[in-house]
C-alpha cells in the first residue's frame, strides 16, 4: 500500500478520511467495506483512521455532520423565505438539489446502500438532518398557508413531495440510467419540476407562471 507523504493538518486529514469513507461505502456498501479499504483510498494507515475516529459510529456521525454543513446554505433559502417569494424558495431548493446530486452521486448511493442493508446510517440521517430540514420547510409552507398564499394542504406531506420529485429525477437519470432523461437540460428539468409543484399548491389567485 502506498502511503501519502504529504503532511496534512488534523482537520484536513479528517476531511480526507470522511471523503474516502463515503466513496468506499458508496461503491461497496457497508457490509462489503473495511477500514483497510478506506485507509487505502485515503492513502493512509488504518491506525490513522482510529486516531481521528474512535469507532465506526464516530465516522458515520462525521459523514452526516459533513453533509449537513454542506446542505444548509443550499437548501435553506432564508432570504427568499423572508421575502415570502414562494417560487424562488422552491426554485432554489430544487435547483441546488438537482445540480449538486447530479454532479456527485456518492452520498445518494451511500444512503441507498445503508437503507437496503439495514445500516444505522440511514436511520441516523433520517432522524437527524432530514427530519430537521422537513420540519423547517413544513413550517414555512404552513405559514404561507396561513397567509392565504398556498392551498390548505398538509405541510408535512407537501415538504416531502418537493424533494421527492427532484430526488426521483436524479435517481432515474444518474443511478438507474434512464436514457430518456439524459438529453434534458438541467434548467428545463428544474423549471418543469417547480412549475408542476407550484401549480399544485399555489392558491388560485396566484399565477404559477411566475416561476419561469
Amino acid at each position: 500500500m502506498e502511503i501519502k507523504r504529504k503532511r496534512m493538518k488534523a482537520d484536513e486529514r479528517r476531511q480526507e478520511i470522511i471523503r474516502a469513507a463515503m466513496e468506499v461505502f458508496a461503491r461497496n456498501g457497508f457490509g462489503g467495506s473495511t477500514t483497510r479499504e478506506i485507509a487505502e483510498n485515503a492513502g493512509i494507515s488504518e491506525a490513522m483512521i482510529y486516531s481521528h475516529f474512535r469507532n465506526k459510529q464516530d465516522l458515520y456521525t462525521a459523514i452526516i455532520d459533513e453533509k449537513l454543513q454542506e446542505s444548509e446554505p443550499l437548501y435553506y433559502p432564508l432570504d427568499a423565505m423572508s421575502n415570502k417569494d414562494d417560487p424562488r424558495v422552491f426554485m432554489t431548493i430544487v435547483s441546488n438539489y438537482l445540480r449538486r446530486h447530479s454532479e456527485d452521486t456518492t452520498f445518494l448511493r451511500l444512503l441507498l446502500f445503508s437503507a437496503l442493508e439495514g445500516h444505522e446510517l440511514a436511520s441516523m440521517f433520517v432522524a437527524g438532518p432530514v427530519r430537521k430540514y422537513f420540519e423547517f420547510l413544513a413550517d414555512y409552507i404552513g405559514e404561507r398557508i396561513d397567509d392565504g398564499a398556498l392551498k390548505p394542504i398538509n405541510p408535512e406531506i407537501t415538504s416531502r413531495c418537493l424533494l421527492g420529485m427532484v430526488h426521483y429525477f436524479v435517481l432515474l437519470r444518474q443511478i438507474l440510467g434512464d436514457e430518456t432523461l439524459n438529453p434534458i437540460d438541467p434548467t428545463e428539468a428544474i423549471e418543469t419540476i417547480v412549475k408542476i409543484f407550484c401549480d399544485g399548491i399555489l392558491a388560485d389567485n396566484w399565477k404559477a407562471e411566475s416561476v419561469s
